[in-house]
């Protein structure tokens, strides 16, 4: 299994407010978590780290290998316990007031991919040359595309676009959203901040894959194609190759 991570300021902000990392567990399990502070509002690169941060290192301290359903639990009970403690944090320091971010996470276990989210950071698959989305945005445009009220062209250039309904500190209690992947479907995984799937729709994404995926510097390259679009907000990425042929026991 290959893993990379790569961040960028973009073109047009003054401070990057994304923050992303991976952890591994004492029984050898990775966590990957990336975050994307809530556009608007203060200190929202302080939650995007502290929430990253927090998830790592409660997730280091596992001592036993995490079973499919053992994860879910986990991870729904680690995103409660991270919102209350941004939500606690951005009350109790006047300077973090109004303090959110958007996450999404995965790990792998009994060769499925177990990923969560809340806002509207993403989650893709690839294989067999196909690009699946496997999160569902959760934001004002997408509730909007659902309703039927605009079509998805218009969603991709609507003015709130960047309007999440679900964050990570932004309330007392938040609801995640877990989705389950069989990784012998999935050739490599994709964890992006709005920064690269504003500014490269899926069909783009899908042809970089296609054409570059098997480089070395593919991370970089899709940095490259967001801020070739215009780069209008951060981009960080996690990229997770090779996978199943590391289920498979192949090559690492």
């Amino acid at each position: 299994m290959k893993i990379s991570v790569h961040s960028n300021i973009g073109k047009r902000r003054t401070s990057n407010q994304d923050y992303a990392d991976y952890y591994t567990s004492q029984a050898q399990q990775t966590l990957f978590v990336l975050c994307d502070g809530v556009g608007g509002h203060q200190a929202g690169d302080v939650a995007s780290q502290l929430t990253t941060k927090f998830l790592g290192e409660k997730f280091q301290e596992i001592e036993e290998v995490l079973s499919l359903e053992s994860m879910q639990n986990w991870m729904l009970e680690a995103i409660q316990a991270v919102n209350s403690y941004i939500y606690r944090e951005s009350v109790e320091h006047s300077e973090l007031v109004g303090m959110g971010t958007t996450l999404v996470m995965a790990a792998f276990t009994e060769d499925q991919c177990v990923i969560a989210h809340v806002g509207d950071s993403r989650a893709y698959t690839y294989y067999q040359e196909k690009l699946t989305q496997i999160t569902e945005d959760h934001s004002l445009v997408n509730e909007l595309i659902r309703s039927g009220e605009i079509t998805e062209e218009e969603g991709n250039h609507h003015p709130r676009r960047n309007v999440v309904t679900q964050s990570i500190g932004g309330t007392e209690s938040v609801s995640a959203e877990l989705n389950i992947v069989e990784a012998s479907q999935m050739e490599m995984l994709l964890l992006c901040s709005d920064g690269l799937s504003n500014m490269v729709n899926q069909d783009e994404m899908l042809g970089l894959f296609n054409q570059y995926r098997k480089q070395d510097d593919f991370a970089e390259i899709l940095v490259e194609a967001a801020n070739d679009a215009g780069g209008m907000d951060n981009i960080t990425i996690i990229l997770v190759s090779k996978v199943a042929a590391s289920m498979d026991g192949g090559d690492n």
